[in-house]
């Protein structure tokens, strides 16, 4: 785009117009290979899937009634009675005849024959091969393990026969009485014919294209034009595949499949599954081969579209150079008008009979160019007398110069020579009124000037007002400094004695529960006097019951009971005196934890304290900062005011300069005409 918008109009034009152009061909060329590809190529797979339904419907017709025949032998009463009885001459005889005269009638027999389950031979189209053993030693035993398990027609599909070399179809049918196996009906079934009518029907631009069967189960070629390939298992990776498909979907629907064989040549195959006989039928061609049309077409269109867009090129570079031309001229003339050059038309003359955009535009230059002309004449008049002091100059006698958006000019000359008038008018007026106000400012001047040298005053007493306070409050903020430190000393006193308190709280918490440990002893020791007593009563008792020799014993019991009773007496008064003490240390406690509250108390009222001295500290440290700064506002006034009296000074000498220049314009403004 850069590129582009560096180049002239034409240039342009012819690029765009031109990559427009292939970009549409391009396009067009797509669509249409595309389309015809696209209908190539399903005209190509639909003759492909055609070809394998009618060949997979005409195989399946031909196995069909081949198999119907075979199964109609097999079942025959003489067959039956033949392997029922293998040893009677009579009914071998009637079998081979059977055998021979079914074979002549059918016409599709390449061989037919009827066997014992050993394989013997017993009849045969062939007479010289009655008596053979088919499957001798070790392949015996898989024959009968799988051809001749069931009583189902088995068909093994295509292959060489081994006496004639022609192609036949392997056909095997046991036959079952008691739900075991009596001997088997064996054919080779001329696939040769089969073959040739497939052959026969080619496809449409598809002459070498390939027929296989493979078993679906053993991937064993059944049928391929390489004889060598029969029987043999598929190498194929496109086979593989499709193999590998329909063992997973069953399908018996035609599919197709693309893929390298093993030569990397592309190939393509479409295919159908004969479910009944496990079967795969495919019709593979190289893909070039299939597609060639496809080629065709696409370079026929490419060689079409390339014609059309060399010609439109070629055709639109030819009117665009010419076009081209006439532009360049053009774009010179505006370029010179751009610059006011009135002159610009002179190369455009050659252009104006032309009916078209360019010769519009080369007329309308031209005329553009001679009024401007015009225009400039009359402005150039005008400006001119004006010039010469002449403000009432005409400006009416070139108004039909002015057309279009140029009446604006016109109508703003006009206004212009109007307002000039009337503002010369209004400054000989202003200036006559500035002389007189002139003087009368001075005047004010001098009495401004006195009112600001007492402003001077003012502010001076100010500022040594403001130089006070600031002292006093730093007296303060001293003061606040040292209450903080006596506030912060008490705080410590404080929490000291809240310290003491707590410990000689915990002290009579201590004494209390001693004495609580006392007053269970005292229990033991009232307890301990009881029990003597009793026992002091009963020795009493037993004593008097021994008469004389107890009278001692008495005494010393006696003595026991006056101990005991002193002794409960004494632990009586002793838990008594207990009791009163544990009395005082409650309430001694009681009185320890009021004090304790109350030191708490004067702690959180002097930490209160000492908060209210830190704030009265630093809004006196803020009063001091700001009465600072208010004395650094003062002054600053102070500086204004001796600004503002050089100033009234300076400004009585300009008045005084302005009365002498509002004379001098009086007298310049008197040299232009204004009536």
């Amino acid at each position: 785009m850069k590129l582009l918008k560096n180049q002239k109009l034409a240039a342009r034009i012819s690029t765009l117009t031109s990559i427009i152009t292939i970009a549409g061909m391009l396009l067009l060329w797509c669509i249409v290979a595309q389309s015809a590809s696209a209908t190539v190529k399903t005209n190509v797979t639909n003759q492909m899937t055609d070809a394998v339904k009618s060949r997979a419907a005409i195989i399946n017709n031909y196995v069909s009634s081949a198999e119907e025949h075979m199964s109609a032998f097999a079942l025959s009463s003489e067959v039956r009675n033949l392997l029922r009885d293998p040893q009677n001459p009579d009914l071998v005889r009637q079998a081979q005849q059977y055998t021979e005269d079914f074979a002549s009638v059918k016409g599709i027999f390449e061989g037919l024959y009827i066997a014992s389950p050993e394989t013997c031979v017993l009849t045969h189209t062939s007479e010289g091969a009655v008596g053979m053993v088919t499957r001798p030693g070790d392949s015996l035993a898989p024959f009968r393990d799988t051809i001749l398990a069931e009583p189902r027609l088995t068909n093994l599909g295509i292959m060489k026969s081994p006496g004639t070399g022609a192609m036949i179809l392997s056909m095997y049918y046991p036959i079952f009485e008691n739900e075991q196996c009596i001997g088997y009906v064996g054919a080779g079934v001329f696939a040769g014919t089969l073959m040739d009518s497939l052959l026969e029907l080619n496809i449409h631009g598809l002459p070498n294209s390939e027929y296989v069967f493979i078993n679906a189960e053993t991937g064993v070629y059944l049928y391929h034009e390489n004889e060598e390939l029969l029987n043999t298992e598929t190498t194929d990776p496109g086979y593989q595949e499709i193999m590998r498909r329909i063992q997973s979907s069953g399908t018996t629907e035609p599919g197709t499949y693309s893929y390298r064989d093993e030569n990397g040549v592309k190939q393509f195959v479409v295919y159908q599954y004969l479910a009944d006989r496990n079967w795969i039928f495919m019709v593979r061609d190289n893909t070039g081969e299939v597609y060639r049309v496809v080629a065709e077409i696409r370079i026929t269109v490419g060689l079409i579209c390339a014609a059309v867009t060399l010609l439109i090129i070629l055709c639109l570079v030819g009117m665009m150079r010419r076009v081209g031309q006439n532009l360049i001229t053009v774009e010179s003339a505006i370029e010179q008008l751009g610059r006011l050059e009135l002159a610009a038309d002179q190369g455009l003359s050659t252009l104006y009979d032309r009916d078209d955009e360019i010769g519009s535009i080369a007329r309308t230059t031209h005329a553009l160019c001679e009024r401007l002309r015009l225009t400039i004449d009359d402005i150039g008049r005008i400006l001119g007398e004006m010039a010469d002091g002449n403000i009432a100059v005409d400006v009416t006698c070139g108004e039909s110069y002015y057309i279009g958006d140029f009446q604006v000019l016109a109508k703003s000359l006009g206004t212009i020579r109007s307002k000039l008038l009337q503002l010369t008018r209004n400054i000989v007026q202003v200036s006559n009124r500035v002389t007189g106000e002139a003087d009368e400012v001075s005047e004010s001047s001098v009495s401004l000037m006195q009112g600001i040298q007492t402003q001077e005053a003012s502010v001076t007493r100010l500022t040594e007002n403001a130089e006070d306070i600031v002292v006093q409050i730093r007296s303060n903020t001293e003061n606040c400094s040292s209450a903080q430190n006596l506030a912060d000393q008490a705080a410590l006193y404080t929490a000291e004695a809240d310290q003491a308190m707590s410990r000689m709280t915990s002290a009579m918490d201590n004494i209390a529960h001693s004495s609580e440990e006392i007053e269970k002893i005292t229990l033991v020791i009232e307890n301990i006097a009881f029990q003597t007593n009793l026992l002091a009563l009963n020795a009493a008792i037993e004593a008097a019951r021994a008469g004389d020799s107890g009278k001692g014993f008495a005494v010393v019991a006696d003595r026991v009971r006056t101990l005991a009773a002193e002794s409960a007496e004494a632990a009586k008064d002793t838990a008594d005196l207990i009791n009163r003490s544990i009395q005082d240390i409650h309430a001694g406690m009681e009185a320890t934890e009021q004090a304790a509250d109350i030191m708490r108390t004067i702690g959180e009222c002097t930490g209160s304290i000492k908060e209210q001295m830190h704030g009265i500290a630093d809004a006196s440290m803020r009063q001091s900062d700001m009465i600072t700064q208010v004395g650094k506002e003062i002054e600053e006034i102070s500086l204004v005011v001796q600004n503002n009296s050089t100033a009234v000074n300076q400004s009585a000498g300009s008045l005084q300069n302005l009365s002498e220049q509002a004379k001098e314009l009086n007298q310049l403004v008197g040299q232009f005409q204004i009536d």
